[in-house]
């Protein structure tokens, strides 16, 4: 028994180490992507030849950023919600309509997971490319997107698991809104 408590807490461990890899590499990501527009920018106005790469590599930039930085902020809660139910309803409705938002988003993230898992083996069959001023294998577009949205389903899932309140929010950091 000890052993298998030991296993799921090193898996635990493991995940959340995964979580917040990812929320750093988006970050980075944006940084990169930023960095590499200006650096576009400068050579234009200098008369210099900018880089053919920095629009798609921007798009990319943007998906790869997104999914990775979804999984963090549904655990640190800085999701997106609208609270106008919440003023209008008792803590009882508002605890069984937070469960019930709670599986849906479960429920659509793992769905746009499996879709993204079928389409990125498809296009690995098939060798597809997504070809723009670089070219990527259309496979991996595909995979960012089923890691990401498995990820989000896991986190929306935490919340039913661990019994906590997706709406409730947690210290905020002085300068925060």
């Amino acid at each position: 028994m000890k052993a298998v408590r030991l296993f799921l807490y090193g898996l635990a461990r493991a995940y959340d180490i995964m979580v917040f890899a990812m929320g750093g590499l988006a970050g980075l990501v944006l940084v990169a992507t930023f960095l590499a527009i200006i650096v576009d920018v400068l050579m234009r106005n200098l008369g210099l030849a900018s880089p053919s790469w920095t629009s798609a590599l921007s798009e990319y930039a943007m998906l790869v950023a997104t999914m990775g930085a979804a999984p963090l902020l549904i655990r640190e809660r800085r999701h997106v919600w609208v609270e106008f139910l919440e003023s209008f309803t008792g803590p009882r409705f508002q605890r069984r309509l937070a469960v019930l938002v709670v599986l849906l988003c479960v429920g659509i993230c793992a769905v746009m997971a499996w879709f993204s898992i079928v389409m990125a083996v498809d296009s690995a069959v098939r060798a597809e490319v997504d070809i723009r001023s670089i070219i990527l294998p259309r496979w991996f577009l595909y995979a960012v997107l089923a890691v990401g949205f498995t990820l989000c389903a896991t986190e929306f899932g935490r919340f039913i698991l661990l019994r906590e309140d997706m709406y409730e929010k947690g210290p905020v950091e002085p300068g925060a809104t």
